[in-house]
């Protein structure tokens, strides 16, 4: 997996390989950790209950397994910052 960051007013960003364990731990943390709520509520994500976060993750993973190179999420801070996984 890759993940894309991007500083707001920079027009290149930097990509790197990362652990899929370690992608997949930062996305788990955003559907569910609470310092992430505000974020969640600008892209329309309510609060998930462990059950739901679970069934993303299986979700993401069997994507994983069928599609290289899809974009699986990407975060943008309130200064403009991004964030984005990629498979």
């Amino acid at each position: 997996m890759r993940m894309y960051s991007r500083k707001n007013g920079y027009r290149k960003g930097s990509e790197n390989n990362i652990p899929n364990v370690f992608a997949f731990t930062i996305i788990k943390n955003f559907l569910s950790d609470r310092s992430h709520e505000e974020i969640r509520k600008e892209y329309f994500i309510k609060n998930l209950n462990s059950r739901q976060v679970n069934q993303a993750m299986k979700d993401i993973k069997e994507l994983f397994k069928d599609y290289k190179g899809l974009g699986i999420i990407t975060i943008e801070n309130a200064e403009g910052d991004i964030t984005k996984f990629i498979l």
